[in-house]
């Protein structure tokens, strides 16, 4: 079976017949059963250069830091001059001219392919309009802010329509970023979430959809009360960095309704190298997250992992050897027969 079949049934909950692996998601490359594809960006902000991107957002990163920065301006500092921000061009051709041999090769590896697009909406809107005045705004002028984010998700639905297109069929998955939680709550109530935000997560994961691929996000923070919001907005896959927050046995809650994708907490267990606490944490991944009919992915320690979060690329290789161990759906191999490759 192609590796990008096993990442279907791991996320539709259909009988994937072992984990899935992600490869990384911050860079283009062939070593798991996913590949990402990103749009020709004119700024790659998050893998820690800084600079303007194509919104006006200044990022600066601190010398010697090794994270992607912070945004220093504000674009839009009134919320009612929302149509004046500039959308880039998603229908552009030159945003996805550099993409032909990335496709023909994830194709005759039969890998999953997944593009990669940045913020969705809650973050775009705070990098535009500031942090606190978005927050404000979504309690004193949710009419407004909804506003702002339909603008906003025109990018997506842009992408989407454009993908649909010209690669119909050859990309498999949609993801986008948006970190909702502190270390102890949401950045905002679930009912908030519902009125504001969650109608326009709905559109873009309906678009997403329609043009016959899952949606994916990533997003950090304690943000469990929200996640049902998003499981009913449609996504299908959601990233989580730091699952301890919660912790981990409470996504027992969720498991059947969305796949996770996890390697395990890059903030309280995967710095410490810790091997026994690592395979305590996986094993509580895996009895929180998986069905027996799918419902996990496992993600791919890339450098953000490794420069940013200070963990060793002993500990990637060892999660990764503990999750093959462990693997609730692989079946031993038939006498005489050797087992797939990573692969296939």
């Amino acid at each position: 079976m192609y590796a990008c079949e096993i990442v279907r049934r791991a996320i539709r909950f259909e009988g994937p017949p072992r984990l899935p692996f992600t490869g990384s998601m911050g860079e283009t490359d062939f070593t798991g059963d996913t590949v990402a594809l990103f749009p020709e960006f004119p700024c790659i902000w998050w893998l820690g250069g800084g600079g303007r991107d194509e919104w006006g957002c200044e990022w600066v990163v601190e010398p010697g830091a090794k994270d992607m920065g912070q945004v220093k301006n504000v674009v839009l500092p009134d919320l009612e001059s929302y149509g004046e921000v500039a959308v880039p061009d998603a229908l552009n051709p030159q945003r996805y001219a550099a993409w032909a041999p990335v496709l023909e090769r994830a194709e005759r590896e039969g890998k999953y392919v997944v593009l990669c697009n940045g913020p969705f909406l809650f973050e775009r809107a705070h990098f535009l309009h500031g942090f606190v005045e978005t927050l404000v705004d979504a309690l004193e002028n949710p009419d407004g802010l909804r506003a702002l984010l339909r603008h906003l998700a025109r990018y997506h639905l842009d992408t989407i329509r454009y993908v649909r297109g010209h690669f119909p069929g050859r990309i498999h998955g949609y993801r986008g970023t948006d970190d909702w939680g502190t270390q102890t709550a949401p950045l905002v109530s679930p009912d908030v979430f519902a009125d504001v935000f969650q109608p326009v997560y709905a559109e873009i994961f309906g678009a997403v959809h329609d043009a016959g691929m899952d949606a994916w996000m990533h997003s950090c923070g304690h943000n469990l009360a929200l996640i049902p919001g998003l499981v009913e907005a449609g996504l299908d896959v959601i990233n989580l960095l730091q699952p301890q927050l919660f912790p981990v046995p409470l996504l027992k809650g969720l498991r059947g309704r969305i796949c996770f994708e996890m390697a395990g907490d890059m903030q309280r267990t995967l710095p410490t190298g810790d091997r026994a606490a690592i395979r305590r944490e996986i094993g509580e991944i895996l009895d929180a997250c998986c069905t027996d009919a799918g419902g996990l992915i496992v993600e791919k320690m890339d450098r953000m992992f490794f420069e940013a979060g200070g963990i060793s690329p002993e500990t990637g290789r060892f999660c990764e050897q503990e999750y093959r161990r462990l693997d609730p759906w692989r079946k031993p191999a038939a006498r005489g027969q050797a087992r797939p490759s990573p692969g296939k």
